[in-house]
């Protein structure tokens, strides 16, 4: 059996869809399991996953029509059993994606703004449940499989590299970080949709950190960010 677990809606989306993809391994651990990023942040928290055969990527807004449609031709000809859309990518181009990758079975959820096209695109649909968490409601998708969960616990998984706990160790060990609390602190948010509107001023931030150091002089903040 060939699966591609489709998680293009963010990097934290993506982060969501690994205890899928650790139960996908736990109940099919002969098939193949690949995933589809957008970002290349996401598909770098996906590297190393031992549940994972690949993981692709592929930025449609960057690449162009032509050359995210060839894209998408490549992953036609792996011929996948399944896909899935890991919840939440409510927008349809998700599962215009699905479609043309062509799995026999193509699962995802049903979302306020479906219509008759997304019934028509997949094959399978579940209704979101907005009472639980994102992660949970991948896991509902499992019985479309006919399976059940089988782990204890699920929890988020990224795993590190030797070189990248070396880098994070240098870090730790050059700016005597050793013993000390740290908090880190991500300034930013994507580009898309409405995800501006989670952005604070600088200012504020500056204010954030100035009164948490003051309160807390064991604490040491740590920035985070990206292009």
């Amino acid at each position: 059996m060939k699966i591609l677990v489709i998680a293009m809606a963010g990097i934290g989306d993506t982060l969501i869809a690994t205890p899928l993809i650790h139960e996908l391994r736990a109940n099919f651990p002969e098939a193949t399991i690949d995933a589809l990023a957008r970002w290349p942040g996401a598909k770098d928290l996906l590297a190393g996953n031992p549940y994972l055969n690949r993981a692709h990527q592929c930025n449609f807004s960057d690449a162009g029509a032509p050359a995210f449609l060839k894209f998408l031709a490549g992953l036609r000809k792996e011929r996948y059993d399944v896909s899935i859309n890991a919840h939440p990518q409510s927008k349809i181009e998700y599962r215009i994606v699905a479609r043309i990758v062509g799995a026999t079975q193509r699962l995802s959820h049903t979302y306020d703004n479906s219509s008759f096209l997304d019934r028509f695109l997949v094959t399978q649909q579940l209704p979101q449940d907005y009472g639980i968490h994102s992660a949970d409601n991948n896991l509902k998708l499992l019985p479309l499989l006919g399976k059940t969960p089988k782990l204890a616990s699920h929890e988020f998984e990224l795993f590190l590299s030797s070189e990248e706990m070396a880098a994070a160790e240098a870090i730790v060990r050059q700016n005597g970080l050793a013993g000390r609390r740290v908090v880190g602190i991500h300034a930013g948010s994507g580009r898309t949709k409405n995800l501006r509107m989670k952005r604070w001023p600088v200012e504020n931030y500056i204010a954030l950190i100035r009164k948490l150091t003051s309160a807390r002089p064991d604490v040491t903040v740590l920035l985070f960010g990206g292009p």
